[in-house]
């Protein structure tokens, strides 16, 4: 199975439904590629992560938008980017974790990204 996503509820969506291959396009791809730093940080950066990401919410501006008051403190205590975690706040972690834990990347180029869905080893 293949499918095409624009959105991020259509990826969502894709990943539910177990697709074998899903090619990401515009924005949406280039987003989440800068966030895929994000699904490879241990336990204790995700901690940290989520609870910066946390306060974030509670005091962020009307309009939404993740602060770089909390998004630089993040970067520096997970080692992960401000691009990429800004992304990845702008994607859902849990979606961004969740998409790079069940497929690889098996091709990007700047609107595209081509991710295959990982192979079980049961």
């Amino acid at each position: 199975m293949f499918r095409t996503v624009i959105t991020k509820d259509e990826l969502e969506e894709a990943k539910n439904d177990g697709v074998d291959k899903i090619e990401v396009v515009g924005e949406l791809a280039d987003k989440l590629k800068k966030a895929q730093k994000v699904s490879r940080i241990g336990k204790v950066g995700l901690a940290t992560l989520t609870g910066i990401l946390g306060a974030a919410a509670v005091t962020a501006p009307v309009t939404g938008g993740l602060s770089f008051a909390f998004a630089a403190p993040a970067a520096a205590m997970t080692g992960v980017g401000m691009a990429a975690i800004i992304a990845a706040s702008a994607l859902g972690i849990a979606l961004v974790i969740a998409v790079f834990k069940d497929y690889e990347v098996i091709e990007y180029s700047r609107g595209t990204l081509k991710l295959r869905r990982r192979q079980s080893n049961a």
